[in-house]
């Protein structure tokens, strides 16, 4: 009797182990790793800079970035095709104690044009608690000996672009409200649009060309970094919070969650909500139709997660697992957005 008591628990260990071996490679499954970045399923009130979504960030921060050489006491008109005109006026750049700068600088410029270059850049489309839309926007910085320039009081730098969608009329003049400056860090998790104290309409052109019509925004800014066209989505409609639910070990150190709007150029951050161990928004229209997308790091390997939610309200608690992909596969991904 007692050997088959013995015989049948071996049996049992057999099997155990063999649903474990198998368990261990469902991407549906958190398994347990000793050492691995994958075996962690604790979440932290506060990020810091040492954790792997910082990491994350600065890795999908792939948007172009140009580059070019200016004096800073000549107007000069830098253009790039013909779809995009910055307008510089001399004798504009101020150092940090206010004086007037000459001499020759650098300004860099980076575009934000489709629903993932907001993504990569880590620029969601709010101010504060207000959901936007967005008709692109821009990172402009002018340096000089490595120290970074502002406009000085009065003056302004004007951009005239076309953009990918057509050009609405009531799109006003936004600035980046940074907590960690871009680019020494992309992540900034309490980054925000600010409305310009200028409230009024950015100006729209129209011009004839070879393949139609092209339309675009004029929009004179007051200020460098980070400069956009938004407008505030209807405030009206009937709203609810949503939450995405990921595997255990995708937590708000490793995992960064947005909402991307179907019908609006809009994208949300979903924040790491730390009580109910899940990622969260508020403030969404019922009736939306978006899709959710997880982006995580663990170690050297990234993973991909989407949910699309066509009709908010029916539910708000979405779960789906990410798959394990490449740089260059997330990165197609959200060019494609």
């Amino acid at each position: 009797m007692n050997k088959n008591i013995q015989i049948f628990c071996a049996t049992i260990l057999l099997l155990l182990s063999a649903c474990t071996k198998e368990l261990s490679t469902n991407t549906n499954t958190f398994t347990p790793y000793q050492g691995n970045a994958f075996n962690d399923t604790t979440w932290i009130k506060n990020i810091t800079g040492i954790s792997p979504i910082t990491a994350l960030a600065d890795t999908l921060a792939q948007n172009t970035l140009f580059s070019d050489s200016i004096d800073l006491w000549k107007d000069k008109a830098i253009v790039f095709g013909d779809s995009l005109e910055v307008d510089f006026k001399g004798g504009s750049c101020t150092n940090n104690a206010g004086a007037l700068q000459d001499g020759k600088a650098r300004i860099d410029i980076i575009r934000l044009q489709k629903k993932g270059d907001f993504i990569k850049a880590y620029r969601p489309n709010t101010s504060y608690m207000y959901l936007l839309e967005t008709g692109s926007a821009f990172f402009i910085r002018i340096t000089k000996n490595g120290s970074e320039l502002a406009l000085a009081p009065g003056a302004s730098i004007k951009i005239k672009y076309a953009d990918i969608e057509e050009a609405e009329d009531n799109m006003q003049v936004f600035y980046g409200k940074e907590s960690l400056p871009f680019p020494i860090s992309t992540f900034d998790p309490a980054n925000t649009w600010v409305r310009s104290l200028d409230t009024s309409w950015i100006k729209t052109w129209s011009t004839q060309t070879n393949s139609g019509i092209k339309k675009g925004y004029e929009l004179e800014a007051k200020s460098f970094r980070w400069i956009s066209a938004h407008r505030a989505l209807d405030p009206n409609p009937p709203k609810t919070n949503i939450y995405a639910i990921l595997p255990p070990n995708f937590t708000n150190k490793n995992t960064a969650v947005f909402a991307v709007f179907d019908h609006n150029r809009t994208v949300i951050d979903m924040h790491g909500e730390y009580a109910s161990r899940s990622f969260t928004t508020s403030n969404i229209p019922l009736k939306t139709k978006l899709l959710l997308v997880s982006i995580s790091k663990f170690g050297p390997d990234l993973y991909l997660g989407t949910r699309l939610v066509n009709d908010v309200g029916t539910m708000v608690n979405y779960s789906f697992t990410p798959e394990k992909k490449s740089l260059a596969q997330i990165l197609a991904f959200l060019n494609s957005l």
